[in-house]
């Protein structure tokens, strides 16, 4: 009976344990559980950093880029950041160094019509169309944005693409009845830079240009360089800054001394298809603002309007609108006449179509009644001084300066 009843329970016992392995084998209902999350992915801040520069609010720009540059980004972001830092450097370096200019009129126009609305004195050369200077040259080159011949009509400089790819100056002489191969400009050749847009003085020696460069702050920005004719080569170019220059694209820079009056062309604050083109009152040195509060240095360098520019500046404004005034008059007579002609190299004469520099047409020399010119030597003197130079005029502006408020020697 003992025997019996212990089988029994061992029976049970058994029974017992294979139940308890059974139930511990099903499978149980998972519990509703959300599958975890991705963390988000932080979104760039470009255009945030790129408003704060467009607003010359160049330390806050400085800000946010560092502190995204912490939080560690992927390479193109890291990039792109570095480029930005680089950018809002140069201008927080050239607004506290912003000259100071009189500006008296301004006026924006098509791109394709800037160079028609200036209106300047026929002694300053001419400035052309590319299509215009490939006529003039009878050359396989393609020059791009706009090129310059000056009042002798021997000289033209212009811009094309090079061998490698990039868009550099270069120059052409008129000799005997031709133009001379095109060459780069020597001292100016910069594989890395876009160059275009020239404007040479009336000195022959000082030469201003646009170019998108490494020092530049937005994407063309207006640099200055002068001639050695010792070596007959250009100086290091020397980027003019504020106002002339901003974050956006600041095309040509063009001095009329014989009515003083200087001309400036940029899109900032313009739709696609149009710039503005500013009037002001060269200066003879370059002066910079003291005493003011950020707001107003920011407001004189950005442009932001005219008047601001002219205060204590009453009588220098009125006389500067008579000569613009005087100026265009002596043109108006021409307005309606698309074709002009300048005489090239001393008794022959080009003929052009649909943009002019100067007065409605420049006399015609004849051969034999003006002696060569002598080779043009550099003045080194400052510009105050330029008078005594020999075939140098008085006025530049933002000329021997860095864009910072240096003054070069």
């Amino acid at each position: 009976m003992r025997k019996l009843s212990f089988v029994l329970i061992m029976l049970g016992l058994c029974v017992a344990g294979v139940g308890l392995k059974a139930q511990k084998n099903t499978p149980q209902p998972k519990a509703n559980v959300k599958p975890a999350q991705p963390a988000a992915e932080k979104k760039p801040k470009t255009n945030a950093i790129d408003s704060l520069i467009d607003s010359y609010m160049f330390a806050k720009a400085t800000e946010l880029i560092d502190q995204e540059l912490e939080g560690q980004p992927n390479a193109q972001y890291t990039a792109a950041l570095k480029a930005r830092k680089h950018q809002a450097a140069i201008g927080s370096s050239m607004l506290e160094a912003t000259q100071k200019v009189v500006f008296i009129d301004s006026q924006v126009v098509g791109r394709d019509a800037m160079l028609k609305a200036i209106v300047m004195h026929e002694s300053c050369g001419h400035t052309l169309t590319a299509k215009q200077m490939k006529d003039l040259l009878n050359t396989t080159e393609d020059p791009l944005s706009t090129a310059f011949v000056n009042n002798f009509g021997d000289h033209a400089i212009f811009c094309s693409k090079t061998k490698n790819g990039s868009i550099q100056l270069k120059e052409s002489k008129h000799f005997g009845d031709k133009w001379t191969t095109p060459t780069l400009l020597r001292g100016l050749a910069d594989s890395t830079a876009t160059q275009g847009f020239p404007f040479l003085m009336a000195d022959g020696i000082t030469l201003y240009f646009a170019a998108k460069s490494s020092t530049s702050l937005g994407g063309y920005d207006i640099y200055v360089t002068r001639l050695d004719a010792q070596t007959n080569t250009y100086l290091k170019p020397e980027n003019i800054g504020m106002p002339f220059n901003s974050p956006a694209n600041d095309y040509l820079m063009a001095i009329d001394e014989a009515n003083k009056l200087g001309y400036v062309v940029t899109d900032r604050r313009q739709p696609a298809d149009k710039v503005c083109i500013y009037t002001f009152i060269p200066a003879e040195t370059r002066d910079t603002y003291e005493g003011l509060s950020e707001n107003q240095l920011r407001n004189l360098a950005t442009i932001h309007t005219i008047k601001a520019s002219q205060e204590k500046s009453t009588k220098a404004v009125e006389e500067a609108l008579a000569r613009l005034k005087d100026a265009k008059s002596a043109t108006k007579d021409t307005a309606g006449n698309n074709d002009f002609t300048f005489d090239v190299a001393y008794g022959k004469r080009y003929q052009g179509n649909g943009i002019r520099m100067g007065h409605a047409e420049i006399p015609p020399r004849t051969i034999g009644r003006h002696a060569p010119r002598k080779p043009t030597q550099i003045c080194r003197r400052p510009l105050r001084h330029r008078a005594q130079c020999a075939r140098t005029r008085d006025t530049a502006a933002g000329a021997g300066t860095n864009g910072t408020g240096k003054t070069t020697k």
